[in-house]
C-alpha cells in the first residue's frame, strides 16, 4: 500500500474528475477542511495532480471536448502552472495514449480521414512530436499490411485481382505507396515478384528474353533463360584388378618352379557427371546450351516432362535428359513449359485471354 506523506490524499480523495464543474469547488472545500494552510510548493504539487487526473479522465475516450479543454486550462491558470509543468504532465501519458488511439483507429484495418484528424488533434494537444506520431502509425499500419500481404500470397500466386486488393489496402491504411519499399523487406518484395511471375506463367503471360545467345527461327520468341546442370550417369573404366592362378613345385633342393599365369579384370564404376549450361524456353522448343553437351527438344518430340524437387526430366523417344535446377526455377520452368506447350497446340488460348481481361480491369501493385 502506497503511503501519502505530503497530505495531498485528503485533499484529492473526494474529487470526481468525470464531473468537470465540481473539480475545483471540491478541491476548495477540501482545503477548508484540511485545517492548515497549503504552502505554495504543496499547492503546485496538488495542482499538477489535479491537472493530470483530469487530463487522464478527459482523454480516456480519445475525444477531447471544448469543455474539457476549457476546464484543463482553468486548472492550469488557477494553480499558476507553467507551460513546462503542463508539458511534463502531458508527457507522462502522451506516447501511450497516442499509440492506443492509433491501434483503436486501425482495429478495422481502415484509417478514415476523420480518424486521422482525431489522431493529429490528440497528439497536438498532448504536445507529442508529429514525427513520432507518424512513426507509430507506420509501424502499426505496416504490421497490419504485412499480415494481409502474407494471406494474399499464401498460395504463392499474386493475381491482378489480389494486386488491386493490396493497392486498396494501402489506401485504407493511409500508406504512401511511393515509400512502401522502405517498409517491406527485400525478401518479401522478391516473394511478391515471384508469386506474380508464377501467376503470369500459369496463365500463359510470358516475359521476353531479348537477344538470347541461341539462334531463333522466324516468329520464335524466347521466354525463359535459366542456369541448369545436365546430369549424366556413366559407367567409367577405373583400371584393372589381377588374379593369380599359377602353382609352384620343387625341382631340386632349394629350387622351385612356377607354372600357370594371371588374369587382369577391368574395374568399372558408375559416376555422376554435371555439365553446367543455360536452359532456354521458347514458344516452340526447349534448348540447353552447354557446348558439346547442348541439345534441343522441339515440343512435338517431347513425350513427357517431370519435376522432382530441384530436378527436371525431359523424355523423348529412346532418350531422357535430367537437369538440376534450384527449386524456384524448377517451379518457374514447369509452369512456363506447360503454358507454352498449351499455346503451341492452340494459338487461341482461352486461359491467356481471360487472364489478359483480368489484368486490364485491375491495378498494378508491384
Amino acid at each position: 500500500m502506497k503511503i501519502n506523506l505530503d497530505g495531498t490524499s485528503k485533499i484529492l480523495q473526494t474529487i470526481n474528475y468525470s464531473d468537470l464543474n465540481t473539480i475545483l469547488p471540491t478541491y476548495q472545500q477540501n482545503v477548508l477542511n484540511y485545517k492548515k494552510p497549503l504552502s505554495d510548493k504543496l499547492k503546485i504539487k496538488v495542482g499538477k495532480k489535479i491537472y493530470y487526473n483530469t487530463l487522464c479522465t478527459a482523454i480516456s475516450d480519445f475525444n477531447l471536448t471544448q469543455d474539457e479543454i476549457f476546464k484543463l486550462n482553468e486548472i492550469k491558470v488557477y494553480f499558476q502552472l507553467s507551460n513546462q509543468q503542463i508539458f511534463i504532465e502531458k508527457n507522462r501519458i502522451s506516447e501511450k495514449t497516442v499509440k492506443n488511439l492509433i491501434q483503436k483507429c486501425y482495429s478495422d484495418q481502415v484509417l478514415t480521414d476523420s480518424e486521422n484528424q482525431q489522431i493529429t488533434s490528440v497528439s497536438n494537444f498532448l504536445q507529442f512530436p508529429q514525427d513520432k506520431t507518424e512513426a507509430i502509425k507506420n509501424k502499426i499500419a505496416f504490421s497490419l499490411f504485412n499480415k494481409i500481404l502474407e494471406e494474399k500470397i499464401s498460395d504463392k500466386r499474386l493475381s491482378p485481382m489480389k494486386e488491386t486488393e493490396l493497392k486498396q489496402t494501402t489506401r485504407d491504411l493511409k500508406i504512401d505507396h511511393q515509400n512502401i519499399k522502405n517498409f517491406i523487406s527485400e525478401r518479401k518484395i522478391k516473394s511478391l515478384q515471384h508469386a506474380k511471375l508464377l501467376w503470369n506463367l500459369d496463365h500463359g503471360i510470358f516475359p521476353l528474353v531479348y537477344n538470347p545467345p541461341i539462334i531463333l527461327s522466324r516468329d520464335e520468341q524466347c521466354y525463359l533463360s535459366i542456369n541448369a546442370n545436365l546430369i549424366e550417369n556413366k559407367l567409367v573404366h577405373k583400371g584393372y584388378s589381377s588374379t593369380n592362378s599359377s602353382v609352384s613345385f620343387r625341382v631340386a633342393k632349394g629350387v622351385s618352379a612356377r607354372v600357370g599365369g594371371g588374369r587382369s579384370r577391368p574395374i568399372k564404376e558408375n559416376v555422376t557427371q554435371l555439365h553446367p549450361g543455360t536452359l532456354f524456353l521458347t514458344n516452340s522448343r526447349i534448348v540447353f546450351n552447354a557446348g558439346g553437351k547442348s541439345f534441343q527438344i522441339p515440343f512435338y518430340k517431347l513425350i513427357s516432362h517431370d519435376i522432382r524437387g530441384g530436378s527436371f526430366e525431359f523424355i523423348v523417344q529412346n532418350k531422357s535428359y535430367l537437369l538440376r535446377l534450384n527449386h524456384n526455377e524448377a517451379e518457374i520452368l514447369s509452369l512456363g513449359l506447360s503454358s507454352s506447350i498449351r499455346q503451341h497446340r492452340n494459338a487461341n488460348d482461352h486461359v491467356k485471354a481471360q487472364a489478359m481481361r483480368e489484368k486490364s480491369m485491375n491495378e498494378i501493385f508491384i
